[in-house]
């Protein structure tokens, strides 16, 4: 199954240590590139952005 990524499950995914859940779970995660643009940003919490 492919899964196209919005900006918050990413987000908090990341802070709670679980991002490894979307490639478990789905075999494709697509993130559009405004939503890479939004976790990159000087808003985003450093360990997303990293």
């Amino acid at each position: 199954m492919i899964v196209v990524a919005d900006t918050t499950p990413i987000n908090y995914l990341v802070l709670i240590g679980k991002i490894e859940l979307l490639p478990s779970l789905y075999r494709v995660v697509l993130i559009p590139q405004a939503v890479h643009r939004e976790l990159q940003s000087t808003k985003a919490p450093g360990v997303v952005r990293e």
